[in-house]
Parts: structure tokens; C-alpha cells; sequence
């Protein structure tokens, strides 16, 4: 896929906030946090907004996804949130955005341990969507 092509992805590594409940944070964010950004994504033709959750009752399952490893080195994470875009342009007008600022910037006080969690940026690849396989040419558009 040449680089013109390329979707682009921010993947964020998220960490709750000290002393916040497992069961509250994964529900706030799924629910409150998630609402108050999910129409500005759209409005700035953002792809696609996904979160993955982590939970230790989870994570100890892992070893069985990877028998064949000599051992699994478990995520501390939370959650993975990853936002898939067109252009970076897209993502920047995102965090520039009124509302951005207003309220789902302040919003991360109420659950996120900023200095644990890690940011990530780069290409996104779909190789497999709803049970298909996505050919060359397909990987970019949803």
C-alpha cells in the first residue's frame, strides 16, 4: 500500500486512575467517556474507535491463547484505545475542537492515570474484517 493510502492509527495504552475500581473504570469509559468523544470522531471523519478490556480475570487466561511460548509476559494495561484515521490532519482538528477541550480533555481526570499510560502512532493494516479476508486495495477503506 503506498503511503498516500495509509490509514493511521493512535493506539493508547490506558492506565485507571489510582485507586479506581476495575468494574467503574472499565464501565466509564466505555459509557461516559466514550459518548462524550464518539460524535466529535465522526464529525472529523475519523475511521474507526475501538477499545479493547483488560482484566486480571482475563489476562490469566492468556498462557492458554500461547501454549507454545515459554512464557507470556502479561500487559499491565487497562485498556488499548486505538483511533484509526485518514489523514493526520483529522486527529489534530479532533483535539483542536471546542468540545475536545472543553469536555473529554478535563474528562481523563476522572479516570485515567496519565503518567502510566503510553501513547503509540502509526500505520494501521486490516487484514481480516467480518470473517473476510480484505485484499491490497481494501485495507484502507472501511
Amino acid at each position: 500500500m503506498s503511503p498516500s493510502q495509509r490509514l493511521f492509527a493512535v493506539t493508547i495504552s490506558a492506565k485507571r486512575k489510582p485507586g479506581m475500581d476495575e468494574d467503574a473504570y472499565h464501565k466509564y469509559i466505555s459509557e461516559t467517556h466514550a459518548e462524550h468523544l464518539k460524535h466529535l470522531l465522526v464529525k472529523n471523519s475519523i475511521v474507526d474507535y475501538t477499545m479493547q478490556h483488560n482484566t486480571p480475570e482475563l489476562m490469566s487466561g492468556i498462557d492458554n491463547l500461547f501454549p507454545n511460548l515459554s512464557s507470556v509476559n502479561h500487559s499491565s494495561y487497562d485498556a488499548f484505545v486505538t483511533i484509526v484515521f485518514r489523514d493526520i490532519q483529522d486527529y489534530i482538528n479532533v483535539k483542536n475542537d471546542r468540545h475536545y477541550m472543553s469536555v473529554v480533555n478535563p474528562d481523563h481526570a476522572n479516570f485515567a492515570d496519565g503518567p502510566g499510560t503510553m501513547m503509540s502512532f502509526g500505520w494501521f493494516e486490516k487484514h481480516v474484517a467480518d470473517g473476510k479476508l480484505v485484499e491490497e486495495g481494501e485495507k484502507k477503506i472501511e
